[in-house]
């Protein structure tokens, strides 16, 4: 832990209130901790890291007290958002400060063309209901939206629900501006704008205090929620395939899992039968009654449908895709952990490669999304995503490190992109081809490299590490 200054907390106090420092028990273990745990390689390196104190600023001018204080104490700060993270992003690898940022949680506007702008702490679950009362809602978002913040998904994330037509959220249009505060003696703000946003995304937290963001809407849609159900694999993720690619029809979600991962999801499972492979869609409520009559047509069954409601409420088939489907994995079974992948053209055959190669080892949940996203005549709320690609968060019966990385190296070997969710390092969870951007971001916005020291492993100055002898 790192060594804070006797007289730190207590300047922290006469900026935010005495109620806004927590200085230990169960809230600051809790507030210094996200979902690191599904990774078994994580828990190992992280279970023991704690901050040394958290404050919650409740305006822009505490929020900048703060972060000069924690600067003229040379002390760690790491940023929080809704602490919905899996890699570590927010758990402080040497004590300091956790900055929890959910007090400032402002919707500021939603404009008539579709732009959200709002402060990091607002919650994903507030801004959806608010956006589809005027007509929008967001393009994409993580299946834990309910609780997510939108500074924590843009600081930790990348896409989500609504990536199979909009992409992640560093996708051409999505993010119109991002406001980072520095770590100085005299915190400023930069703005940035459109694509270079992407500097600041999936940074941790390490490149700057993300304190307004702007981000475009989609058009509301009224969704229905359908479950498929099929024996045989191939003809599944054949037909799962086709809606996914298939432009005429209006989606959000397009999930499909191995058997006997339906199983796993008790409130839906009792719609599977045993050896049934599972696929979940959100698509336009007018197109629904198509897809499952084209889904009978190829001899799939659909196992159960439901509308959902508007304003949003449960139960929502999100709740079971992206990372939601390891966390009832793990509750059927916790030696169960993941990994993220990239299958490429050749999804099907390495898919069937993997399947032959570990067969009960891993279980394969697919989930498509959209890449090489454009404007369709310069249009940003017209877009094409006419690469669809197929990702994976399978899941892995967990036996030791060293099969782990066994079943990493066979994926790189047979083509296989994984983004590791074993390491709490950005460069190694994942691509950043505008690393050395990012580089620069962060030397400009943490000059006393304070901001989530670690995380960006590449970054040269950490003063929390030991000069090698």
């Amino acid at each position: 832990m790192s060594v804070i200054p006797d007289s730190l907390p207590s300047r922290l106090a006469d900026l935010v209130g005495e109620s806004g420092v927590i200085r230990g028990g169960t809230l600051l273990e809790t507030l210094s901790r996200d979902f690191y745990w599904y990774s078994p390689v994580l828990k190992r390196q992280l279970d023991d890291k704690r901050a040394d104190l958290v404050v919650r600023p409740g305006s822009m001018d505490e929020l900048r007290g703060v972060l000069s204080a924690c600067f003229a104490a040379r002390v760690p700060v790491v940023p929080r958002g809704g602490g919905t993270g899996n890699y570590g992003q927010c758990v402080p690898l040497y004590g300091g400060v956790v900055v929890d940022l959910s007090r400032l949680d402002r919707i500021l506007e939603i404009t008539t063309d579709g732009v959200l702008r709002c402060e990091p702490g607002a919650r994903l679950g507030v801004i959806e209901p608010e956006a589809r009362k005027h007509g929008w809602e967001l393009r994409c978002l993580p299946s834990t939206w309910v609780k997510s913040s939108l500074g924590g998904f843009f600081c930790g994330g990348s896409g989500g629900v609504g990536s199979v037509t909009w992409g992640g959220i560093a996708s051409p249009g999505n993010v119109k501006s991002v406001t980072l505060m520095t770590c100085e003696a005299g915190p400023r703000l930069i703005r940035l704008e459109e694509a270079d946003c992407t500097r600041a995304l999936h940074t941790y937290g390490t490149t700057g205090f993300m304190v307004e963001i702007e981000m475009r809407l989609a058009p509301r849609v009224a969704w229905e929620q359908l479950a498929f159900a099929g024996d045989d694999w191939d003809r599944l993720i054949d037909w799962t395939d086709g809606v996914g690619r298939d432009a005429s029809v209006r989606k959000r979600l397009v999930t499909m899992f191995e058997s006997p991962v339906p199983s796993f999801f008790k409130p839906l499972g009792k719609y599977y039968r045993p050896g049934e492979h599972g696929t979940f869609l959100l698509v336009e409520n007018t197109q629904a009654d198509a897809v499952a009559a084209a889904a009978q047509a190829a001899g799939i069954r659909l196992a159960h449908r439901i509308p959902l409601a508007d304003p949003p409420k449960p139960p929502y088939f999100t709740d079971y895709t992206w990372n939601h489907t390891t966390l009832w994995a793990m509750k059927a079974d916790p030696a169960i952990t993941y990994l993220q992948c990239g299958y490429g053209d050749e999804f099907r055959t390495r898919i069937k490669t993997l399947r032959e190669r570990f067969p009960g080892e891993i279980l394969q949940h697919l989930e498509w999304v959209a890449s090489g996203v454009r404007y369709i005549d310069g249009d940003p709320q017209r877009i094409t995503g006419d690469n669809i690609r197929v990702s994976g968060i399978p899941l892995i019966r967990f036996s030791t490190e060293e099969r782990l990385r066994e079943i990493i190296d066979c994926c790189a070997e047979i083509g296989v992109f994984v983004a590791n969710p074993h390491t709490f390092k950005l460069e190694e969870g994942g691509r950043h081809p505008d690393l050395e951007a990012k580089r620069e971001l962060k030397a400009e916005a943490d000059p006393a490299g304070l901001l989530n020291p670690g995380k960006m492993a590449s970054y040269a100055n950490n003063p929390f590490v030991e000069p090698a002898a």
